[in-house]
């Protein structure tokens, strides 16, 4: 749980909310005290139909989908049960989305899911989930994917279990994600060009430097290919006798050494050394983008380039308008064509607000024209939304919402500017065309099927629409081809044809640009207005996203180079190279296929099936709370929508204390909608400490009511309320009192914070909390809590940033509460508990910045490595009193975090105190083991 430790808003309550919910990362919307939110905005009336080896989960809108979804997984099972040699026991959970926007509030696991996640799977029991995108080939591959996940763990499971629990092992994640990609589909052209590219360009990595792009899209596809080149060298079995002889190994490096006859080491050598071979003749028959092109853009991720001819008031001149990944953002921005030293211009940076959630990078075009026009979708709370952008005001002019649709992508205006075509998803999940009247906000489908269309254009007439689309006679394993739609008729006609992947349609006068990997690397095409076929481009890597300048003669395209994507400009080749059309096949031939009744059993309503998610017994100390050990324990149903918190414990010293000493909480949280609530009871006993009212006995029961509503991703409403009978005792007598008291705090959260390896690095985080505490019995005002935290980071650089901080407290009433102020999570310098005040003034200031990106150290029997060792210089401020402000006193140093994983880190600070008129002679160390603030 992310919150301050400034000691006790409310004891007894929070005490049984931090261990109800310690176990489970932000199971109240997003953290406790700040983190973003997952938002439920919609209800699914879930169901559940069950097969020979699965239970898989759905709502009604999509059960076409789960029909093909269980026919790929029981598919996928036979194939996997052979290869592993292996069965697994138990009903494997299988979750269906219909779209990757329902997907994103998924509960099955707490944390917000990068839009890049295409699917997963929970290890802790076995669940299986997976989003439909509209392709059916790319669903099988998730669904392929993820089932070696699957039998990947029960296998080790079954292999580790011959060895004693103290040297279990686990592969490393190259291997993990290489081996799912590589028994769930063949080795893909974006594959190829990834790999091809690295080897080229003299970037590749080894297999012990892949921790270095641990978890992305370069770990996955070059672990795949380390697992092709075991099959061809050392033979197909090798894979399946990894699992076999993994009882034999001390470690990995062991199990591949006995398996294959040479270690890692002489692996990745001989890896490296048929990439080589494989790849370096390409060179000499196919160029660079950045030696055969001009380039266009300097941002290490741009794409989506649109050519416009506009007047910026200093006259008429080319620009260039694209998508760009910037210092953890995307973002839309434009720039001169051909100006290499001019600044590009930022129109509107994303993921900061709810209006631009998600800016679909990725997944998503953009459109503009000469007259200063841009045309983008963004993920807007529950929903895409379309906006028009005008460069000659400077701002969003407006926006166009769809209520029967969730997403809309790549919108493309019409040669007159009057309409645009756009692609969209209703709630079954099936991607097809829209055509929206921009003057009256009224769109309609053009197309109403199974299949996945896309990246729709019109024609330079403005009466056809050219678009991308599965449903030719290649399109059930995943190939994609151009077709041409008229919207009057609603007509289609098939314009490409074979199994390749042709994307990115631009229509010109005389015919028709794209790019299609059908001569093995992705390249641009002409389709002429006859039919002929001819080839534009020839890069060794890949070419994207064509479109025509203004003068007809040039193209621009996104082009691969140096493991990430620019854009470039190139002329129109004069003769080209001319390239056959297979076959041309009658189109719409195929179905998703679905799961036959007779190996399914009827489906029937979901009922909330729970497991525990943990069970253990724990022990520790706080010198505030006391000693906090017992059991604890945590169950929740399959979907993540419902869940339990368990706490038992004893405080008794002696035996005749033992009954009146037990600890008890019980806390129900439900997640299933936009409302989160929780209702818990709780007894507590026993003796603490603080500063103000010494050592004290205090008995409590109770009940305690949450409730958390989250506007957007970034905003929230929490509200907790408690009714407890409330019994202190002091071992002097001092301050005794029984009393029913009811609390209740309203807190507004606001968080769109960035944060790298070591923590927030951008953005702005606010909590602002008011609390009020009443005598039930007495109708007397108690106490009066007010809070407030605001946390800014000015970003510097890649890594540096500004980190301040700005917290004020306040307490009063019969009982204020008061609160620790000191310490390394918060005043530096000073102990822990060097202030126990009821107010409370605060301020921090923290400059971070890069000290040493990657550091190995070694030892006799291996190494050690660390990634992200940050500096800090440092500086404190704060007063915390009771009646009377007494003085400001400071801290200040200089420190350096250690992380340890995301998030997570080691932090060292050496800081020296001043009351503003001295400074102390020696230098005060602390350390912390968690997070940044």
């Amino acid at each position: 749980m992310r919150s301050l430790h400034w000691g006790r808003l409310c004891q007894g309550a929070l005490i049984l909310m931090a261990l109800s919910l310690i176990f489970v990362a932000g199971e109240v919307r997003g953290q406790f005290y700040f983190g973003k939110n997952k938002v439920q905005y919609a209800t699914f009336d879930w169901q559940v139909m069950t097969t020979e080896h699965f239970r898989i989960y759905f709502y009604a809108e999509e059960e076409p989908l789960a029909k093909t979804a269980g026919l790929l997984a029981e598919s996928s099972y036979r194939r996997l049960a052979t290869k592993f040699n292996h069965e697994i026991a138990k009903p494997i959970p299988l979750i269906v989305y219909s779209s990757p926007t329902y997907f994103s509030q998924t509960n099955v696991l707490p944390g917000l899911l990068p839009e890049s996640v295409a699917g997963f799977t929970e290890f802790m029991k076995g669940r299986v989930v997976v989003p439909f995108n509209g392709s059916y080939g790319d669903f099988a591959h998730v669904i392929r994917h993820e089932m070696v996940h699957v039998f990947m763990i029960d296998r080790l499971r079954v292999a580790l279990d011959r060895r004693p629990r103290t040297r279990h092992y686990y592969p490393p994640l190259w291997f993990t994600e290489g081996l799912a990609e590589y028994w769930s589909t063949n080795w893909q052209t974006r594959a190829d060009m990834v790999v091809k590219d690295m080897v080229l360009t003299e970037k590749l990595f080894s297999i012990d430097e892949l921790y270095q792009i641990r978890g992305t899209f370069y770990m996955y596809k070059l672990g795949e290919s380390i697992l092709h080149f075991i099959d061809s060298a050392y033979g197909s079995d090798k894979i399946g006798r990894l699992f076999d002889n993994w009882h034999k190994g001390e470690d990995f490096n062991d199990v591949v050494a006995i398996t294959l006859g040479d270690d890692l080491n002489k692996l990745s050598e001989k890896w490296e050394y048929s990439l080589k071979k494989k790849y370096f003749p390409e060179f000499g028959r196919l160029g660079l983008p950045k030696m055969e092109s001009q380039r266009l853009t300097f941002d290490a991720f741009s794409e989506k380039g649109v050519p416009i001819r506009w007047d910026d008031g200093n006259g008429e001149r080319d620009w260039i308008v694209y998508k760009a990944y910037r210092m953890g953002y995307s973002g839309i921005y434009m720039r001169p064509a051909g100006d290499k030293k001019a600044k590009a211009t930022t129109l509107l940076k994303g993921e900061r607000s709810a209006d631009y959630e998600s800016l679909h990078l990725l997944r998503s075009g953009i459109d503009a024209n000469d007259s200063g026009i841009v045309v983008f979708s963004s993920k807007s709370k529950d929903a895409d939304v379309v906006y028009i952008y005008d460069l000659n005001e400077g701002r969003v002019t407006q926006r166009y919402e769809f209520d029967e649709l969730i997403e809309a992508r790549s919108p493309r205006l019409s040669p007159d500017g009057r309409r645009l075509v756009f692609s969209g998803v209703r709630k079954a999940g099936f991607t097809n065309l829209y055509l929206l009247q921009l003057s009256s906000g009224e769109y309609r489908a053009l197309t109403d099927d199974d299949y996945h269309d896309a990246d729709p254009v019109f024609t330079s007439d403005g009466q056809r629409i050219v678009f991308v689309s599965d449903r030719g006679s290649y399109g059930i394993e995943g190939a994609q081809n151009l077709f041409e739609l008229d919207p009057s008729t609603s007509e289609v006609r098939q314009l490409t044809f074979g199994d390749y992947d042709d994307q990115a349609p631009e229509c010109a006068d005389w015919g028709v640009y794209f790019s299609s990997n059908r001569t093995g690397t992705y390249n641009l095409f002409l389709l002429d207005s006859i039919g002929g076929l001819t080839q534009q481009s020839t890069y060794v890597t890949g070419a994207f996203d064509p479109r025509l300048t203004r003068d007809g003669r040039k193209l621009t395209y996104t082009g691969y180079q140096d493991m990430g994507y620019r854009i470039y400009e190139m002329d129109i080749p004069e003769k080209p190279q001319d390239v056959p059309q297979p076959l041309a096949l009658e189109h719409s031939t195929w179905k998703p296929p679905q799961i036959d009744s007779k190996y399914s059993r009827a489906t029937v309503k979901y009922n909330t099936d729970y497991s525990f998610d943990i069970a253990q017994s724990n022990v520790g100390y706080d010198p505030v709370y006391g000693s906090l050990g017992g059991f604890q324990a945590a169950m929740s149903d399959v979907l993540g929508n419902h869940a339990y918190y368990f706490l038992l414990t004893n405080t008794a010293t002696t035996r005749h204390e033992l009954l009146q000493s037990f600890n008890v909480g019980v806390t129900y949280i439900n997640k299933e909608r936009r409302l989160n609530w929780g209702l818990g009871a709780y007894h507590l006993y026993d003796e603490y400490f603080n500063d103000f009212d010494q050592f004290y006995f205090e008995r409590q029961a109770g009940a305690i009511a949450l409730l958390s509503y989250p506007i957007s991703m970034f905003h929230r409403v929490d509200l907790t309320t408690l009714a407890r009978y409330s019994k202190r005792e002091s071992r002097f007598r001092f301050n005794e009192r029984e009393v029913f008291l009811a609390t209740h705090y309203l807190s507004w959260v606001f968080d769109n914070s960035l944060w790298d390896i070591s923590g927030p690095i951008e953005g702005r985080r606010y909590n602002f909390t008011l609390g009020v505490t009443s005598s039930l019995d007495r109708m007397t005002n108690f106490s009066r809590t007010a809070l407030a935290d605001i946390r800014h980071y000015f970003r510097l650089g890649r890594y540096s940033a500004l980190a301040n901080r700005m917290f004020a407290y306040t307490s009063a009433g019969k009982e204020p509460q008061r609160i620790y102020l000191g310490g390394s999570w918060s005043f530096r310098g000073y102990d822990r508990n060097a202030f126990y005040n009821r107010n409370v003034l605060f301020a921090s200031t923290e400059l971070r910045f890069p000290l040493i990106d990657v550091l190995h150290v070694g030892f006799p029997i291996g190494g050690l490595g660390f990634r992200g060792i940050r500096g800090a210089l440092l500086f404190d401020v704060g007063s915390a009193w009771d009646d009377d402000f007494d003085q400001f006193v400071g801290s200040f140093g200089a420190g350096f975090r250690v992380a340890l994983g995301y998030v997570v880190l080691l932090r060292f600070d050496f800081t020296r105190r001043t009351d503003f008129e001295t400074i102390s002679a020696n230098t005060d160390f602390d350390f912390f083991f968690g997070w940044n603030f």
